[in-house]
C-alpha cells in the first residue's frame, strides 16, 4: 500500500510539473471513453486495428503525464490505424484531437506546426480512397488546425501569466532588496552619527567622574555614565537588528576592527549603500552639535570642519596629534552639484568620524595620532595612524565589530576599498575611493 501511494504521489507531483489541470484529465477521460465506446459499437475487422486502437487509448490516458511523448504516440497509431486496409473500427479523432491541442499547448519547437497539416493529410487520403466527396470531411480537417490554434492561444495565455508571476516576484524581491537597503542604511547612519557621541559622552563622564571630588557629583557621573553605557548598548543591538544580525547575542567580547589586523566581513556585504539619501545629512559631528547644510558648503570646507571638531574632541580627551586635509584641486571646484561625487565624498566624510571614536577608545593618550585627507583629480583617500592603547578607554564600551566593517561594505560599493593593519603596536589605515574627473 505505502508502495501504491508513494507512486500515486509521485504520479500527482509529475502532472503537476507538466502544468496539467483538472480540465485536461476531463477532457482526456472523455476522449478515451468515447473512444472505447466506438470501438463496442464499431468492431475492427483486423487484430492490428484493435491493437492500435487499444494503444492509442492507452498513449491518450498518460497523456496527462508526458503531454508531448504521447500526443506523438497517439499520432502514430492514428496514422497507422489509417494506413490499415481496414474502414472499421473507432475513428480516434477524440484522442487526434486531444493531442494536437496538447501540442500547441506544450510544444515550444517550431516544428510541432507540421503535425496538424500532416494529419489532415492522412485523414484526407483516407477519404479519398474510400470515395467520400471532399465536402463531406473538410469540416473535420479544419477542426485539426482548430483544436491545434486553441492549444496554442492556451500557451500564450500561460505565458503571460507566468509573464505576470515574474514581474510581481521581480517587484516583491526589488521591494525586499530595497527594505535590505533602506535597513543597511539606517544601520550605518546610526552607528556614524549616534553611537559615535554616545561614546564620546560616556567617556567625558568618564573623565570627569575621575577628576570631581564632591560625592554627589561622581554618583551623578556614575549614573549618567551607566546609562549612557547601556543607551549605547541597545544601539548596538538595533544595529545588529537592522543589518540582519538580530540573532546573534553581542556579548561585548568582540573587538571593533581598530586595534587587529582583521578585515570584518558583515553578513549583509551585497547591500549596495550607494544611494544618495545616505550622504551627508548627518551633521552631528563628533565633540560638536552644530550642524552645517552640507549643500551650501564645499568638500574641503566641510572635511576640514570635521578635522578640526575630530581634533579638539581627542584633544579634550588627552590625545595628541593632528589632522591635515592635503586638496590638489582648485577650492572653488565645487562638486556638490554632482550626485556621484557628492556620495563618495560623504562617504569619506562619514568615515572620519568613526576613525576619532576608534582612536578615542582605542588609541593611546601618551602617543600621536596622524589623519590624513587627500583630494585629487582622480582619488580620494584618508590615511589614519596612532599608537594602540594596551587597555581601551572605555572598557565598558560595547564592541559590535560592525566600525569600520560599515564603512568597507560602502567603500566596495562605491568602486574603493578599506585596508588595516597593526604593526608594532601601531594602527594603520588607509582608504581610498576613486573620484569622477571633474569636466
Amino acid at each position: 500500500m505505502a508502495d501504491v501511494a508513494g507512486l500515486i504521489r509521485r504520479a500527482g507531483e509529475r502532472v503537476r510539473a507538466a502544468g496539467v489541470g483538472p480540465v485536461m484529465w476531463c477532457v482526456v477521460l472523455l476522449s478515451a471513453g468515447l473512444t472505447v465506446l466506438e470501438m463496442v459499437e464499431y468492431p475492427a475487422q483486423l487484430v492490428a486495428t484493435t491493437v492500435l486502437t487499444v494503444m492509442h487509448v492507452l498513449c491518450l490516458l498518460v497523456l496527462p503525464f508526458y503531454p508531448l511523448p504521447m500526443s506523438v504516440a497517439v499520432a502514430v497509431t492514428y496514422v497507422g490505424c489509417a494506413l490499415l486496409p481496414d474502414m472499421s473500427g473507432a475513428s480516434l479523432f477524440y484522442g487526434m484531437w486531444v493531442a494536437l491541442a496538447a501540442v500547441g499547448r506544450y510544444g515550444r519547437s517550431r516544428w510541432w506546426w507540421l503535425l496538424p497539416p500532416l494529419i489532415a493529410a492522412v485523414r484526407w487520403m483516407v477519404a479519398a480512397r474510400a470515395g467520400v466527396p471532399f465536402g463531406d470531411y473538410v469540416i473535420l480537417l479544419v477542426s485539426f488546425f482548430v483544436v491545434y490554434a486553441f492549444g496554442r492561444a492556451m500557451s500564450w495565455r500561460s505565458v503571460a501569466v507566468q509573464a505576470e508571476q515574474d514581474r510581481l516576484r521581480y517587484e516583491r524581491e526589488r521591494d525586499r532588496v530595497e527594505a535590505m537597503r533602506r535597513d543597511a542604511r539606517a544601520a550605518s547612519r546610526i552607528h556614524d552619527a549616534v553611537t559615535s557621541n554616545l561614546a564620546y559622552m560616556a567617556m567625558r563622564l568618564d573623565y570627569e567622574r575621575s577628576r570631581e571630588t564632591n560625592i554627589e557629583h561622581v554618583e551623578l557621573l556614575d549614573d549618567l555614565y551607566r546609562h549612557t553605557i547601556d543607551t549605547l548598548g541597545e544601539v548596538r543591538t538595533v544595529i545588529d537588528m537592522l543589518d540582519g544580525n538580530d540573532d546573534d547575542t553581542d556579548t561585548g567580547k568582540a573587538p571593533d576592527p581598530i586595534g587587529d589586523g582583521r578585515n570584518d566581513v558583515s553578513p549583509r556585504n551585497d547591500i549596495d549603500y550607494g544611494d544618495a539619501e545616505h550622504t551627508g545629512d548627518d551633521n552631528v559631528e563628533n565633540g560638536d552639535s552644530a550642524t552645517t547644510p552640507s549643500s551650501c558648503t564645499t568638500f574641503p570646507k566641510r572635511v576640514r570642519d570635521v578635522l578640526e571638531h575630530g581634533d579638539q574632541y581627542l584633544a579634550q580627551l588627552g590625545f595628541t596629534g593632528d589632522s591635515t586635509l592635503i586638496d590638489n584641486l582648485p577650492e572653488h571646484k565645487t562638486t556638490d552639484s554632482d550626485d556621484v561625487v557628492h556620495e563618495r565624498e560623504s562617504a569619506v566624510i562619514n568615515l572620519l568620524r568613526e576613525l576619532y571614536t576608534n582612536i578615542a577608545v582605542h588609541g593611546d593618550p601618551s602617543g600621536e595620532y596622524r589623519v590624513v585627507v587627500r583630494r585629487n583629480r582622480d582619488s580620494l583617500s584618508v590615511d589614519q595612524v596612532n599608537d594602540i592603547a594596551t587597555q581601551s578607554l572605555l572598557s565598558d564600551k560595547p564592541h559590535s565589530g560592525k566600525g569600520l566593517s560599515l564603512h568597507r561594505m560602502r567603500f566596495a560599493s562605491l568602486g574603493g576599498s578599506i585596508s588595516t593593519s597593526a604593526e608594532d603596536g601601531t594602527w594603520i589605515l588607509h582608504a581610498t575611493l576613486p573620484c569622477v574627473p571633474l569636466s
